[in-house]
């Protein structure tokens, strides 16, 4: 059977992920992961989040989760087994297995099977981003460790404009606007703007400073994808035979 392009987008990102989380977590634990402020429990839960969320798009690229069918039933054995060896495993590496990384692992994997039994593809990803951003934002110092290789500038570009970019293909499939118009214009603006609002605004209750160049960069980044957009739907699109 031919895999169309997610499907191999997909099963690439799964194939690249997942050995690299299991060389993490059989390695002594990296100074990066002790200075980023994030729990251990979080890194558990956003890791098993993001790989029950490719396996299950690597055998069902197409459609959301349906407890009815025994392959969810098979997936969820395999990534909570999966989850208990890679806990009993550490503890031949010199690092200290804790059931309270497996709940953390289950918790993950749940969180995602979740999400994928309301929404499909686009709205998976979509929120799947939006967790990430948050999470990395607000509930992490991963981006103030390394001030002179300008993390922070990289994030707040590359995750907003990747943001407005799924966010963009979703509200074409499911909620199309015609292409060039000011509603089209703010609706492609509209979610984008009010996550980095919400994560902007919450950011003092965790701690974290608001930095004027963090949100210009922001912004940059949602008009630069609501740009590249626009010429690609316009541009790409044959015009209608007279």
């Amino acid at each position: 059977m031919k895999l169309l392009r997610r499907h191999k987008s997909v099963l690439i990102a799964l194939g690249i992920y997942w050995p690299v989380i299991f060389y993490l977590t059989h390695t002594p634990v990296r100074t990066i992961a002790k200075q980023s402020g994030m729990s251990d429990k979080t890194m558990h839960v956003m890791a098993y989040f993001a790989l029950a969320f490719l396996i299950w798009f690597a055998i069902s690229p197409y459609q959301k989760v349906n407890w009815k069918r025994k392959k969810i039933w098979i997936l969820l054995a395999v990534v909570t087994a999966y989850g208990a060896a890679d806990e009993f495993l550490q503890g031949f590496v010199g690092r200290n297995p804790e059931v309270l990384d497996f709940i953390a692992n289950l918790f993950g994997i749940a969180l995602a099977l979740g999400i994928l039994s309301f929404f499909g593809f686009w709205s998976s990803l979509l929120t799947a981003s939006a967790v990430f951003v948050f999470v990395v934002s607000n509930l992490s110092s991963l981006l103030t460790l390394y001030p002179e290789y300008y993390f922070n500038t990289a994030f707040h570009l590359t995750a907003y404009t990747a943001f407005a970019l799924i966010w963009i293909q979703h509200a074409e499939r499911y909620t199309p606007v015609k292409i060039g118009t000011s509603r089209w214009l703010a609706y492609a603006a509209a979610v984008p703007l009010l996550l980095l609002a919400l994560i902007k605004g919450t950011s003092p209750i965790f701690g974290r400073t608001v930095w004027w160049p963090d949100v210009a960069t922001a912004l940059f980044g949602i008009a630069s994808a609501i740009g590249i957009s626009w010429a690609v739907f316009k541009f790409s699109r044959k015009p209608k035979a007279s």
